[in-house]
């Protein structure tokens, strides 16, 4: 395979970027289901902020803050499973 020795080198910035996309793709739906006036849970949040109902707006950020630490934990294992210079139980060499 052409410039197989390039790939883990170069997998680390495009996983750790794949896994940021989960809450983009959120924030991406509500954009579109409030422009063209589409039901989900992005116009249920724009809703909820424009009627000031507090405990819907705190459910749709929990969502989204699930959804990053979802999202980077996912980039982190798929890191570690493509770099070598990552795995757990290692001891650090000085």
């Amino acid at each position: 395979m052409l410039f197989a020795h390039a790939l883990p080198a170069a997998a680390g910035p495009v996983i750790t970027l794949a896994g940021l996309q989960l809450p983009v793709l959120v924030s991406g739906a509500l954009v579109v289901e409030v422009v063209f006036g589409w039901p989900g849970m992005g116009r249920v949040t724009y809703d909820a902020v424009m009627a000031q109902d507090l405990p819907v707006v705190l459910a749709s950020v929990l969502l989204a803050t699930i959804l990053v630490i979802a999202g980077s934990l996912l980039a982190d294992l798929g890191l570690a499973l493509v770099d070598p210079r990552l795995r757990l139980g290692r001891a650090a060499s000085r």
